[in-house]
Parts: structure tokens; C-alpha cells; sequence
């Protein structure tokens, strides 16, 4: 953010870098002309021209040059209210997360403004802009302003993410004046407030010029995954210093009420071995009620378990927000712990990977081969998805499962269960043979690494491939259970073509076959006209205050449509517009045989689109129903993120009893159906 001034024209030198998030500008404050010197590799340059006299209103106009095209990215300002240049701190944020658009003309304070690209002398071509207001900054925004509070930002990895997000809510204006960008901390030294101290405290704690401190009681009672390699633990200290010392300086030097670093790593590479998805580090300093003091209120460590960039961007700008509204919801007594930093672990898996499911091979033509089966069966290196009581399987990790070799596991059960194995495909490029293994409800664990954990709650946790593998595995057994008998004959049934179908055995000379099936099932998130608010239910089955989507069976003779129309209102007593429905998605949800096609629907409109119907749910079905409104789900979705596992009553209720969340609402974890519709509405809304 450039301090606004009435400046008639200015002219610069830009220096960018062709990664997205490594665009970063200095400057030197003149009265009457700003400019960027020693542009140190400089690739583009940029002449502006000031088209309005109004400091509220300036629109530049871009020219751009540059001796390779392919490196020619625009640079996008953001311009809003400020102390006159002659007294204003030299200090740059340049908003390098929409860098990759060729020039622009951009209006201050506008959340869905109309970007205008010129491109050598080529007619200008319109589109419209994707605003960052996420409801978490719209949050932080409303709080700061009625609180009458003011916030800075010096960030790094979300390479001015953080900044554009409050930028982009409606009168941000008033509670942001800029932020910094520094991108490396060695080169920064200029966008650092002009205070050539901070830049050497922050060059002083990275970690080459700083050893790992072997004594745990100075790590701000952090506890490290032991997974994470010493070089890791010594970048992510280096961070947490970098932060508290960021944050401390710019509420002072901004003279602002909070102030909010960052510091971290994105991927897709990264610099300490063995490290292979993202974490930030997060700190917010402020004053303290009765003191002129700056502190640091609060502090924490966000881990994802993703390595792309831009998804890890837009996770850790959402954490920083998050944070300072903790402070903010805190109030003036806030007693944050300042030798102590939160540890947050937050999952990325948000698509599906079709990538990944090619991986798996069913193989569907050559179950009936008998000789390739025969051989397979026999292969040392055919791996085995473990079920145990056709409710849970063996894990390797929160996210995989053990796929264990049969060489591995052929001594560790008895002969009989590796008879009875299930063909399941073929996995990865080596199209190595993959199994079902069922074992009884008392069985041990192969080795001590893995465990068993139950099928329902937990395999939504899984990547997508094992969760699929999973799901296949549990159909399969839960099918062979309840299908023993031929339902033509009454013959007992026998498995064939590697356990996929069954044959009866009657000596009548009449053959049936049968194979898997599945239910057809709706699952419906309803929504008001308006799409303000959203239907949510909780059944007996489900956890404390855990609500999701309606869900119901497809009645003989009844179609998509109507099955949701009329399960919406038996169980709920709202009534659906039946032109609303629209398809979603659909998930297999073998408990015991179900596949669940998703829905989004609306209520009947009236004249006041804003309308919530009137619930009377059946008390047979459910617990309760409610409507929600948008920010509270969306609220529920970070919870759930952090927490895991929320369909597990038994963890929720721990965590209740922990004092570990005290809020109002949790909705079902990622890797189910009725999430993906939630997420959805949220997304288009």
C-alpha cells in the first residue's frame, strides 16, 4: 500500500520475480517523486502516469516494457486513505498474489473492481475480479471497526495475501492502513519500517545465523513433531522469533492497535530436509488494557499437510485472521500466554485427486480369468486392505492405511482367512494385485506400527485413494455377510471370480448369480431463497451439537427429485421448491450398502427472500433441526478441520469435557458427502 498523496505523476522501476509470491517492491520517500532504486535484476519495468487528482480515487495507467514477454508480470496496487507523504513511513506491500495479471487499472476500496489489461497496444478486454474477502477477514474487519481498532501486517510466505484479504472487505479502510511484503528477509531491509535495527534482529535469528537451541524450555513450550528433522525444528524456531519481533515492531513503528506477522514456508519445495507440506507461524502484538506497553497476545504454529502454494496461502491468511479475532473475542483482559504457541494441524485435501485414482485398477475383465486369479492369490508381494468385524480397518497413519504385503502378513493369521481373500484390483504402475483381508473382531494387529480404527468415522480422514480403498473393502464383506443365500432358490451361496460375485449350489441344473448392490440414497442441503442461511439436522446417532445435511432412501418407483422434496419435509416439516434442485455429487457409503447422491435445494420463495420456514421434525428420525447461518457454518468447518474425526462421539465428547471447544456447532469432518455440499454453498456464496 503507497501512502496516497497529490502527486501528479510518477514514473519507477519495478523489480519483480517470476514466482507469484516473490513480487516485492522498495522505495525511497521523496516529497514529490517516489522512486525504486537499484532495481537488482530487473526484468520489468513499469511507467505510470496519475490519471486522477482525487488521493481517494487513483487510477494509474500501466506501460509496460519488457525484453522478455514471458516474465512480464503486472504488479497490482492498492491505494486507500493515509498521512500525507511528506510524513508518512517508508513502507511498501505490493499484492503479489494477483501478480500474474499483465497491467492493470485499479480503483482503491473496491471488493469486485472491473480490471482493465492493455497488452502492447492491443484493445483493452474486461473481467471481473475474485474478491479475498473470505468470511473470516469480513469477521475481522466488523470486529476491528466496531471495536474502533487499527491492524497492521508484515508478512511473508502469503506474499501480501493477508493484506489483499482486508483490503478487499467493504471500509476496510478505516481499521488498515498497509502492510509490508518481505519476502526475504535479507533483501527487505527497506520495506522494514526504515528501521535497520529490526532488519538486523530478523537476519540475526534465521536459522544459518543461529543454531537450534538445545534447551527445550526457550522453545516457548512448543512441542515439535518428532517426525520433523533438526534442520525443520531449527526453521520453524527461527520463524517464531522472526514474528514476535515483526509483530512487536510494526504496532509500534504503525502506532496501530495490533499488528499481524507471518513467517513460514508454502512449498511446492522447501529448503530444510525433510520437510514436505507448509507451516506459518503466526503472531499478533498489541497493547494490553492500562498499559502503553506492545505485547505479544498470541502466537501459533499452523501446520497443512499440503505442499501447493497457493492452497497454503489461502489457509494460512485465513489462520492470521482467525488468530487476531481470538484476540479480539479475548477482549481488553486478554491473558494470552506469551511463553506459550498453539499448535494447529490443518488438512488440504479439499478436491479430488483424479490423478490419484487412476492408481487404482479395478480389473473388472479379468475376475473371471481364472488362471491370472490363480496367480495373483500366490503373488508374495500382493497387498491386502486389512478389515477387521467388517467395522474397522488397519491403519498406517491418520491418512493411509496399512497396505500389508502378503509376505508380511501370511504367518501372522490363520491359512483359512487368506483363502477367503477378495480381488479388489490393481494398484499403482506396477499393477500390483490388491486384496480384501477380513479377520474376525478379536484379531491383533500384524506389527506395532499399525492399527485398527472403525471405517465410518475414520476413513473420511484418509487421502482419497484410501478412503476409496476402504469403502470397497468394507461393500464387500458387508455384502458377503448378509447375502448367503440365493434369494431365487434359497440354495447357499458360493464366491466366485475372486469373491466379487456369488453362484447358488441348488441340483436343480438352474445357476443364479449375484453380485453387489448398492441403495440409491439422497442427501440435501437446504437452504433459504437467499442462500443466507442453511437446514441442518442432528440425528440420535450423531455426537453433541455435530448437525449435517438431511439424508433418506429412494423409494420404489421415485426419482431423484421427489425423494428429496419429500424426506425434507417427513423429516423436517420444511417444504423444498422442487425447481431448486440441483445435483451435487454422490459418495459410496457402505453402512451397509448405501450411495449417496447429493443435492442443494431451496425453500419455497415468498416475499421476503430472507425467510426462514417454520421446522417440526419428526422426533422419530431426529434429535433436532435447525437454521444456520452462514458465518456460524462457516466457523464449524474450521473447528471440524482442527479437531478431525467429529463424527466420533467419544472424541468430541473429550474434547467438550477438556475445556478444548466451547462453541455451538460442528458439521461432519472433510471426506464425506455432507461436507462437500456444505463447502460448496459456502464456496458459491
Amino acid at each position: 500500500s503507497i501512502p496516497t498523496h497529490n502527486t501528479h505523476s510518477e514514473s519507477c522501476n519495478v523489480r519483480c520475480k517470476r514466482v507469484i509470491t516473490s513480487c516485492s517492491l522498495y522505495k525511497h520517500c521523496n516529497t514529490m517523486n517516489n522512486t525504486i532504486r537499484r532495481p537488482l535484476r530487473s526484468s520489468i519495468f513499469f511507467s505510470r502516469t496519475l490519471q486522477s487528482t482525487n488521493p481517494r480515487k487513483l487510477v494509474w495507467q500501466e506501460n509496460l516494457r519488457s525484453s522478455n514477454p514471458r516474465t512480464a508480470l503486472g504488479c497490482i496496487f492498492h491505494f486507500s486513505s493515509a498521512p500525507p507523504l511528506s510524513s508518512a513511513k517508508p513502507y511498501i506491500a505490493s499484492n503479489s498474489i494477483a501478480a500474474s495479471l499483465n497491467g492493470a487499472i485499479f480503483e482503491g476500496e473496491s471488493t469486485n473492481a472491473t480490471h482493465t489489461s492493455k497488452r502492447n497496444g492491443s484493445k483493452s478486454a474486461k473481467r471481473e475480479s475474485t474478491s479475498f474477502a473470505t468470511p473470516l477477514f469480513q469477521s475481522l474487519v466488523e470486529r476491528l471497526k466496531s471495536n474502533k481498532q487499527t491492524c497492521t501486517v508484515v508478512e511473508s510466505s502469503c506474499g501480501g495475501l493477508i493484506s489483499a484479504s482486508l483490503m478487499s472487505v467493504p471500509g476496510s479502510s478505516t481499521v488498515y492502513f498497509g502492510g509490508t511484503v518481505a519476502y526475504s528477509t535479507k533483501r527487505s531491509g527497506k520495506l522494514l519500517c526504515g528501521d535497520e535495527d529490526l532488519h538486523k534482529r530478523l537476519l540475526n535469528v534465521s536459522p544459518e545465523n543461529k543454531p537450534i537451541d538445545s534447551n527445550p524450555e526457550n522453545w516457548h513450550n512448543l512441542h515439535f513433531d518428532p517426525m520433523l528433522s533438526e534442520e525443520t525444528q531449527q526453521y520453524i524456531q527461527s520463524k517464531i522469533q522472526w514474528t514476535r519481533e515483526a509483530a512487536l515492531a510494526y504496532c509500534r513503528h504503525l502506532d496501530t492497535d495490533f499488528a499481524i506477522a507471518e513467517g513460514g514456508a508454502t512449498g511446492p519445495t522447501f529448503r530444510p530436509e525433510g520437510m514436505k507440506a507448509g507451516f506459518a507461524v503466526l503472531a499478533v502484538a498489541g497493547h494490553r488494557k492500562g498499559s502503553d506497553e506492545i505485547e505479544i497476545l498470541a502466537q501459533r504454529v499452523v501446520y497443512s499437510d499440503s505442499a501447493d502454494r497457493t492452497d497454503n496461502m489461502r489457509l494460512f491468511a485465513d489462520s492470521a485472521a482467525d488468530l487476531c479475532i481470538e484476540v479480539l473475542n479475548a477482549g481488553p483482559e486478554v491473558s494470552a500466554d506469551v511463553n506459550g504457541i498453539s499448535t494447529e494441524y490443518t488438512q488440504m485435501d479439499d478436491e479430488w485427486d483424479a490423478t490419484e485414482t487412476l492408481l487404482f485398477d479395478r480389473s473388472s475383465g479379468i475376475r473371471n480369468n481364472s488362471e491370472i486369479m490363480k496367480d495373483f492369490y500366490q503373488r508374495p508381494d500382493a497387498m491386502h486392505v486389512v478389515v477387521r468385524g467388517a467395522t474397522e480397518v488397519l491403519f498406517a497413519t491418520s491418512k493411509e492405511l496399512a497396505l500389508a504385503p502378503y509376505k508380511d502378513i501370511h504367518g501372522t493369521y490363520a491359512t483359512t482367512f487368506f483363502d477367503r481373500r477378495t480381488f479388489l484390483g490393481r494398484l499403482g504402475p506396477e499393477q500390483t494385485p490388491l486384496f480384501a483381508l477380513f479377520l474376525p473382531e478379536d484379531a491383533a494387529t500384524p506389527d506395532e506400527k499399525s492399527y485398527f480404527a472403525n471405517t465410518r468415522t475414520r476413513a473420511p480422514m484418509l487421502t482419497p485413494l484410501h478412503n476409496e480403498l476402504a469403502l470397497t473393502a468394507t461393500a464387500y464383506i458387508n455384502w458377503q455377510k448378509t447375502h448367503q443365500y440365493c434369494n431365487v432358490c434359497g440354495s447357499p451361496l458360493e464366491l466366485i471370480y475372486g469373491g466379487t460375485c456369488s453362484k447358488c449350489t441348488n441340483k436343480n441344473g438352474e445357476t443364479h448369480f449375484h453380485w453387489p448392490r448398492q441403495d440409491p440414497s439422497i442427501i440435501v442441503l437446504v437452504t433459504n431463497p437467499s442462500s443466507t442461511h442453511a437446514l441442518l439436522a442432528r440425528s440420535p446417532r450423531h455426537p453433541p451439537y455435530l448437525y449435517t445435511a438431511l439424508a433418506g432412501f429412494v423409494e420404489a418407483g421415485e426419482n431423484m427429485e421427489c425423494a428429496v422434496a419429500r424426506e425434507v419435509y417427513e423429516e423436517s416439516g420444511v417444504a423444498v421448491d422442487g425447481n431448486s434442485v440441483e445435483y451435487v455429487g454422490s459418495q459410496s457409503w457402505p453402512f451397509p450398502r448405501s450411495c449417496m447422491i447429493g443435492f442443494h435445494a431451496k425453500t419455497h420463495s415468498s416475499r421476503n427472500v430472507d425467510e426462514l420456514a417454520a421446522i417440526n421434525i419428526d422426533p422419530d428420525e431426529l434429535v433436532d433441526a435447525k437454521w444456520f447461518e452462514k458465518e456460524d457454518v462457516y466457523q464449524a468447518t474450521r473447528d471440524a478441520d482442527t479437531m478431525g474425526a467429529v463424527m466420533e462421539r467419544k472424541l468430541v465428547e473429550e474434547r467438550i469435557a477438556s475445556g478444548g471447544w466451547n462453541g455451538k456447532l460442528f458439521v461432519p469432518s472433510k471426506g464425506v458427502l455432507a461436507r462437500t455440499l456444505i463447502d460448496k454453498w459456502l464456496e458459491s456464496n
